[in-house]
C-alpha cells in the first residue's frame, strides 16, 4: 500500500499525466479521419459570437436529474470460529453491518453566453429538492437471515449484533429502540430494519462560473475536428452539510464546505452518420474558511483536503435522422466514463451517523462514549481523553468509479434541443475510516499517540484502527436526466 507521500505525489502528477497523455492519442486519431459531414457532439457543444451570421448566441437550459444510490457498509471486526475438530480459531474479517441508500432530486438552472468566436461563458446553478438518506441493518439475505442466538452462526444484522450500536456511535445497543430518525427526532422501534435517516436536505449545491474555448471547430473547418477545453469554477455559496444528532433537523444544507476548480477538454469528429466523441477532466477541490475540512494547527495530521478527482469519458453520438437545412435531427448516445478519486477527506455514506454534536467540546456529557474502553470516554468524541466531537468527515482511501450511460439526443430546430439520459455508475470497494495514527517526528520508529506533536487529531482509534474500520462495497448510482434548452 502507498504511503501518504507517495499519494500525495501521485494525486499532484497522475491526473495531468494521464489525461496529456490519452488526449493526444485520441486527438491524433480522430484528425486521421476524412469527414464527410460537419458537425459536433453534445461534449463538444460550445456558443459564438461576432460570427457573420449570428452576432451572438444565448442558450437556456433547464434539466432534471434523479440520482438513486445504494451500497453495503462492512466492518473489520475480530471473529472467533470453531473448526470441525474443536479447535478455535481467532481472526480479522470484515462482517456485514449496514446497508446504504440515499436518492436526491436536482433541478438544474444554465445559462450560456457567446463572448467571442468559439467562446462561451455560462453560469449554473443546481437546486436540490431533495436529498435524503438512510441507513438499515444489512438484512439482505431475506429468508435466509440468522440472528444472534439462533443458529447457525448469524448471517444478518439487527440490533443485537450491529458494531454502529456496538461501538457507542449510535444508541441502542441490544435494545428494542435505537438509532435516530432525524426527520422526526425520535429513536426507531424494533423490529424495524432501518436504525438512522438523516434529514431531508435541499437547497443550492454551488453557484457555478465556466468559460469554454473550442480551438478548432468542424463545422468551420471539415479537415479538423471539434477540440473544446474548458474551466469551471464552482462556488460554495449555500449553506455547508453539518449535522448535530442533539438537534438533527437544524441544518438541511447541501453546501459542501469547498470550492472546485475544474480544467476539461473534449474532442470530437463526425465521420458519415457517427460522432464520437472523448472528454477528460481533473477536480481541484479548495477548502472554504470554517469549512468541516479543517487543518489543526499541531499533530501529524495525515490528510486535510478533500478528495481530489480525475476523469475520463469516451462515447459516441449515432445520427439517426437529421434535415440540415431545418437544423434538426435524431441522435442516439452511448458513453462509457471513469473516474478516480484520489486519498483524502470526504463526506462517505456515514458522516451525519459519525458527526458528533457541537456542544460536547464544552460539556462532557454530550459526548459520546466507547463502551469497551475502560472509563468509557475514548470513544469517537475524544481525541484521547479530550473532549472532540467528530466532524463527521473522514479520511477515505482512493477509490474508482466505472459506469456507462445511454440517451437520445433531438434538435426540433434551430431553437429548441432536448437531450434524456439514463446511465449506472459503480464504485470499487474502499475503506472510508482510513485515517494514519500520525507521523513519527522524533524517530523513535512508532507514532506515539500521547505526544499531541504526533498524533494525528482526526485519529480515532474506534474507526480508524485496523481491525475497526469501516469499507464501502457493493456500490450502484442509477441516474435519469433530462434537460431542455432554447437557443438564440
Amino acid at each position: 500500500m502507498l504511503g501518504s507521500r507517495e499519494r500525495r505525489w501521485f494525486a499532484s502528477r497522475a491526473p495531468r499525466l494521464a489525461a496529456a497523455a490519452v488526449l493526444s492519442s485520441v486527438v491524433w486519431i480522430l484528425t486521421g479521419v476524412a469527414a464527410r459531414t460537419a458537425g459536433a457532439a453534445e461534449a463538444t457543444r460550445v456558443v459564438s459570437a461576432f460570427d457573420d451570421d449570428n452576432r451572438f448566441d444565448f442558450n437556456l437550459t433547464l434539466s432534471f436529474l434523479h440520482e438513486a444510490k445504494s451500497a453495503f457498509i462492512k466492518r473489520e471486526s475480530t471473529v472467533t470460529l470453531t473448526n470441525a475438530n474443536g479447535d478455535s480459531v481467532t481472526r480479522n474479517e470484515l462482517v456485514r453491518d449496514l446497508q446504504y441508500k440515499q436518492t436526491r432530486n436536482i433541478l438544474g438552472l444554465r445559462a450560456d453566453f457567446g463572448v467571442l468566436r468559439d467562446v462561451g461563458f455560462h453560469v449554473e446553478a443546481p437546486i436540490v429538492l431533495t436529498d435524503d438518506r438512510e441507513l438499515d441493518f444489512d438484512q439482505s439475505l431475506g429468508g435466509d437471515c440468522t440472528y444472534p442466538g439462533q443458529v447457525p452462526v448469524p448471517s444478518c444484522v439487527n440490533a443485537q449484533n450491529s458494531t454502529l450500536l456496538r461501538d457507542g456511535i449510535l444508541n441502542g445497543y441490544g435494545q428494542g429502540s435505537y438509532g435516530l430518525d432525524a426527520n422526526h427526532n425520535r429513536q426507531y422501534q424494533a423490529p424495524s430494519q432501518t436504525v438512522f435517516s438523516g434529514p431531508t436536505r435541499s437547497g443550492i449545491e454551488y453557484l457555478g462560473l465556466g468559460l469554454d474555448w473550442a480551438i478548432f471547430n468542424q463545422a468551420r473547418d471539415d479537415t479538423k475536428p471539434t477540440f473544446k477545453i474548458g474551466f469551471d469554477a464552482r462556488l460554495d455559496v449555500g449553506k455547508d452539510m453539518r449535522f448535530d444528532p442533539l438537534n438533527p433537523g437544524g441544518n438541511t444544507g447541501v453546501g459542501l464546505g469547498y470550492h472546485q476548480l475544474i480544467w476539461s477538454t473534449s474532442v470530437s469528429r463526425r465521420f458519415r452518420s457517427f460522432d464520437p466523441y472523448f472528454g477528460a477532466w481533473y477536480t481541484l477541490p479548495v477548502r472554504d474558511s470554517g469549512s468541516p475540512f479543517q487543518a489543526y494547527p499541531t499533530g501529524g495530521q495525515s490528510a486535510v483536503n478533500p478528495q481530489q478527482e480525475a476523469g475520463l469519458q469516451i462515447g459516441v453520438e449515432q445520427i439517426a435522422w437529421e434535415k440540415p437545412s431545418a437544423q434538426q435531427r435524431v441522435t442516439v448516445e452511448f458513453r462509457a466514463h471513469m473516474q478516480e478519486h484520489f486519498y483524502g477527506r470526504s463526506h462517505s455514506e456515514l458522516w451525519e451517523a459519525l458527526s458528533g454534536s457541537p456542544q460536547c467540546a464544552s460539556d462532557v456529557t454530550k459526548c459520546r462514549a466507547d463502551p469497551s474502553m475502560p472509563g468509557a470516554n475514548y470513544g469517537i468524541d475524544f481525541d484521547g481523553s479530550t473532549p472532540s466531537p467528530h466532524p463527521g468527515v473522514t479520511e477515505t482511501e482512493a477509490y474508482a468509479s466505472f459506469g456507462g450511460n445511454a440517451g437520445l439526443n433531438i434538435q426540433v430546430g434551430r431553437y429548441i434541443r432536448f437531450r434524456g439520459l439514463v446511465g449506472l455508475t459503480i464504485d470499487t470497494p474502499h475503506f472510508i475510516t482510513f485515517a494514519n495514527a500520525g507521523v513519527d517526528k522524533d524517530g523513535s520508529g512508532s507514532v506515539e499517540l500521547t505526544n499531541p506533536n504526533e498524533k494525528n487529531p482526526t485519529y480515532r482509534e474506534i474507526i480508524d484502527n485496523p481491525g475497526r474500520r469501516f469499507r464501502v462495497e457493493g456500490t450502484q448510482i442509477w441516474s435519469g436526466m433530462f434537460e431542455g434548452s432554447l437557443m438564440f
